[in-house]
């Protein structure tokens, strides 16, 4: 794609602006036209000092609020949104308020990875004394901690409140309740291995122009491949 464009990225459950590091560089250097806004959740990363969100709804009204502002600044740029695990869910939940409310314009192309559009019930039927060892092995199995990590106490103290915050939020999340439908041209990165595609095409209930790209790997298959997702990407 030759034309300018802005591409606002949303993190994994706890994760901050810094995962889009490495495939930003990959784009930049397949298009010096394509500019990544990487958007920090409230109580994350530089934000840490600022109240988690309690709520989808929340992180919709925080994050529209900066992506409104950063479009007024572009008024002819078209722009994509690309979402990572949770960051898909995050794009889901702004992409209604932005079809709904009308008040900015529509993204020119969606781009999800690593979440099917399925509530996690199985949250909620942990005990409050096991959620915090639940959550850790999670994240562990997920392979979103360093080895060198898992043993840190300190780190553990840190992020766990964060990460436990962000899966109550997903889990709390209902989308028997979702009617949405929309031809806004989505692709869907997955990996077989982390979600099958029996889960992840039910993306298909809700974009009506979408196509999938399958990866091998674990959660975090982004990190092998960032450098074809950014191809894929920048030609789309």
């Amino acid at each position: 794609m030759n034309k300018e464009r802005l591409l606002f990225c949303f993190s994994f459950a706890g994760g901050t602006t810094i995962f889009f590091d490495q495939i930003e560089k990959a784009i930049k250097s397949k298009s010096e036209k394509t500019q990544l806004i990487k958007l920090e959740y409230s109580g994350h990363g530089k934000r840490v000092n600022e109240p988690l969100y309690n709520s989808f709804d929340e992180l919709s009204e925080d994050l529209m609020y900066v992506i409104r502002k950063t479009l007024l600044q572009y008024p002819d740029i078209d722009y994509d949104l690309f979402g990572y695990s949770m960051g898909s869910l995050s794009i889901f939940s702004i992409i209604q308020e932005i079809v709904k409310e009308d008040i900015i314009r529509k993204p020119r192309r969606l781009f999800l990875a690593a979440h099917p559009p399925k509530t996690m019930k199985e949250f909620f039927d942990i005990s409050n004394d096991e959620i915090e060892e639940w959550t850790k092995n999670r994240m562990i199995a997920f392979g979103g901690i360093p080895q060198t990590l898992i043993s840190n106490r300190t780190f553990w103290r840190m992020y766990l409140p964060i990460y436990i915050s962000d899966f109550r939020m997903i889990a709390s999340y209902d989308f028997n309740k979702v009617s949405f439908i929309s031809d806004i041209p989505t692709t869907v990165f997955y990996s077989e291995e982390d979600t099958p595609f029996s889960e992840i095409s039910e993306w298909k209930r809700y974009f009506t122009n979408i196509d999938f790209v399958e990866y091998d790997g674990p959660h975090f298959f982004i990190e092998k491949y960032y450098d074809d997702m950014a191809d894929i990407i920048c030609r789309l």
